[in-house]
């Protein structure tokens, strides 16, 4: 049986962070856009404008709680990128590659 490894990928990491940077600003610009055309007061009959006024409410919120999520979870990402990268330096000043 072979010996078990762990690796982490630091840049995936930092991939991982722009990744959910990005989500969420497209998200949130998603439901600008639609709130910025004068809200829904003006996109039909009033069972469709209540609708829309809903709509926008839930995902608000839900964007506001996906936000909080998000940012919990950028902060301890970018713990860890800190921790991997430091511990990375750390041991190639200890054991430097042969030849260098």
């Amino acid at each position: 049986m072979g010996s078990p490894s762990f690796r982490v990928d630091v840049e995936t990491l930092r991939g991982m962070i722009n990744k959910l940077h990005t989500a969420e600003n497209d998200m949130r610009e998603g439901l600008e856009a639609m709130h910025s055309t004068g809200g829904a007061d003006n996109v039909g009959t009033k069972k469709l404008d209540d609708t829309c006024n809903d709509f926008y409410k839930h995902w608000q919120y839900g964007l506001d709680q996906i936000h909080k999520d998000i940012e919990d979870t950028l902060k301890g990402l970018e713990e860890v990128v800190k921790a991997y990268s430091e511990t990375d330096k750390t041991l190639a000043t200890l054991f430097p590659m042969p030849g260098q």
